[in-house]
């Protein structure tokens, strides 16, 4: 769908607020996410498509940008190492329910490795940093509305951070129809709201009173992540460097590969002289080509988050953060809608003191479809000693590409289709067309192509 054409102005937007605040409010959402949602609504009503006008893309200014391998190695038994640490959180975003995957809870309660899902990796992880620093640093998920009850009884995730809670709930919004920005439905049917986008985890942290708690307890710094990315560990080199920096906001990003050309990249607001995220959804069609040449944009923004939570306080107490518009075409029920979001990583523009780090792709281990999820089952992965799941050391920094078709795009058929995860560890590329079981052993080395025209599934022992 194309926004360009659309015009509101036969609707006025006072109209459409005072449907929307009855939505809203009868819903019991807080004041601040109503006024932060109609700013959004308003953008789009006088006529903003959330595109980004590349005339105003600048590159990063060299002092602005460093590589973590130039960062000094710290002691985290240093005093001054210690003291950051008892004043740092860890926020997972926890609210996606892997309905492309034929998922129908959260995403992180998926068995990924060794019989751990995604939340007993991360539960590990914290384990094992709080043993080795001594320091008992909380940690947080964000969780929608659909993925919270489960997330919540999921075993050590109540009493994880004693009497600060470690689940806060993102907030929802309504879905808007396209032509009349008016809210769909009466408001009773779930299909009638939508997730904010992940951005929304700076007004989720404030009404929630988590981070007035947070800093009451003298948490200053928060370092933000995927719930399904497993590499991204807390590291205590790039929180000091952080602080000694002195910085806000600072985004991790690693270098892109052909299968990374529509991350979301970092760039300088010519007008704001700013640093800015541009997302893919924002680029318009006619510089598709620029946003995913990597000579220009040889780097893209993994969601690994930095932030100064006094820093965050002060600019809210402002009010709501602009973050980039994001304008999502859907259908629901036939019905032509707009879901209006942003991304946590646009914060990086509401913030005089910013930064990015370049790290390696080992911070950048996500699962959004099976053929990811394959590739960390195999032994061309590892848990590291900090309980990252990070590549073998034998594949030297590079994953091997998978390609799985359509008949392992659900996760039953993919179970059903590999009780027994392949050797991938000498694997370049794999690629499977058609049914084929992996129900045996099998080493697959070098560049694999599989395929069984058949209608029916096969043992990969038929094939060859």
């Amino acid at each position: 769908m194309s926004f360009a054409h659309l015009s509101f102005a036969h609707l006025p937007f006072e109209e459409i607020e005072k449907s929307i605040s009855a939505r809203m409010k009868a819903a019991g959402l807080h004041a601040i996410v109503l006024d932060d949602f109609l700013a959004k609504v308003r953008r789009v009503h006088a006529g903003e498509t959330g595109l980004i006008d590349f005339a105003e893309i600048k590159d990063l200014k060299r002092e602005e940008i460093f590589d973590l391998h130039t960062i000094p190695s710290v002691d985290i038994n240093d005093a001054d190492m210690k003291g950051m640490l008892e004043k740092t959180v860890i926020i997972k975003l926890n609210g996606g329910l892997g309905t492309s995957m034929g998922l129908a809870g959260p995403k992180t309660l998926l068995p990924v490795r060794d019989g751990m899902n995604f939340l007993d990796i991360i539960l590990k992880q914290l384990q094992i940093l709080r043993k080795k620093s001594g320091a008992n640093i909380p940690l947080l998920f964000m969780n929608s509305f659909n993925t919270d009850e489960a997330t919540r009884k999921h075993k050590g995730i109540a009493k994880l951070n004693g009497d600060v809670p470690s689940t806060f709930v993102q907030n929802r919004v309504p879905r808007l129809d396209a032509t009349t920005l008016l809210p769909i439905g009466d408001g009773t049917d779930g299909e009638d709201w939508c997730p904010p986008g992940h951005g929304d985890i700076f007004p989720a942290l404030q009404v929630s009173g988590l981070l007035d708690q947070l800093l009451s307890r003298g948490i200053r710094y928060a370092f933000l992540s995927n719930g399904d990315n497993l590499g991204a560990t807390f590291h205590p080199g790039i929180l000091a460097e952080f602080v000694r920096r002195d910085l806000q906001f600072l985004s991790e990003v690693t270098p892109k590969t052909a299968a990374d050309i529509k991350g979301g990249v970092l760039f300088r607001h010519a007008k704001t002289g700013r640093i800015q995220l541009l997302e893919t959804a924002q680029v318009p069609p006619a510089n598709k080509m620029d946003f995913e040449n990597t000579q220009r944009f040889a780097d893209f923004n993994i969601n690994n988050l930095w932030i100064d939570l006094i820093a965050l306080k002060e600019r809210m107490s402002e009010g709501p953060l602009d973050l980039s518009l994001i304008v999502n075409p859907k259908e629901t029920r036939g019905t032509k809608v707009l879901q209006l979001e942003c991304a946590m990583g646009a914060g990086i523009g509401q913030f005089a003191r910013t930064g990015v780090v370049r790290v390696p792709r080992s911070r950048f281990a996500p699962v959004k479809n099976c053929s990811d999820l394959l590739v960390r089952r195999s032994d061309a992965c590892m848990i590291d000693d900090d309980g990252a799941l990070v590549l073998h050391p034998d594949r030297k920094g590079e994953e091997p590409v998978v390609v799985l078709d359509d008949n392992y795009k659900k996760i039953d058929d993919f179970e059903h289709l590999v009780p027994v995860v392949p050797s991938l560890l000498k694997c370049r590329r794999l690629s499977v067309k058609g049914a084929v079981i992996f129900d045996v052993p099998a080493d697959i080395e070098g560049d694999v192509a599989l395929e069984n025209p058949l209608p029916t599934a096969v043992s990969i022992t038929r094939l060859g």
